[in-house]
């Protein structure tokens, strides 16, 4: 009888292909609801509403960098998501490494920012989410797939 055990590296695959659907979210979220996202940061940044700033090109302009903002999101997680599937899954090294690029500057940049902005409310807890899960998924893994040659 097979044992019903899965593997660490197993584990970490499941919790990266989650990490890519997680990311999927986060992505269309800053691509189609910008506004109610990013409302507390532009008013902390600003000191103004979006529709209270007297600069509605500035205002404007913000909304559309966080949209494209989105899109590179959204890339990073149909990688992570490729990535997972034609690679990290089957265990080949280099897969480590990318969705540690991948998942780690991400992540790792949004919360950079947000402490750089001097903002760090509980929108902040969506970026530390995404982190722990990708440190969590590659530290599973890691001995099984950086242990080969």
């Amino acid at each position: 009888m097979k044992s019903m055990k899965k593997s660490n590296h197993e584990i970490g695959s499941w919790l990266i292909l989650f990490l890519g659907f997680y990311t999927l979210v986060i992505a269309i979220l800053w691509i189609f609801v910008t506004e109610i996202m990013f409302v507390s940061d532009f008013a902390h940044v600003t000191g103004y509403q979006f529709s209270e700033h007297p600069d509605t090109v500035l205002a404007g302009f913000y909304i559309l960098t966080k949209r494209l903002i989105g899109v590179m999101i959204l890339v990073v997680a149909l990688l992570i998501l490729l990535i997972n599937q034609k690679a990290y899954r089957k265990g080949e090294k280099w897969s480590w490494f990318a969705i540690l690029i991948a998942g780690g500057v991400t992540w790792g940049t949004f919360i950079v920012y947000k402490i750089i902005i001097g903002y760090i409310g509980a929108s902040m807890i969506t970026f530390v989410i995404g982190t722990l899960i990708t440190l969590i998924g590659l530290i599973l893994s890691a001995k099984e797939m950086l242990g080969k040659n």
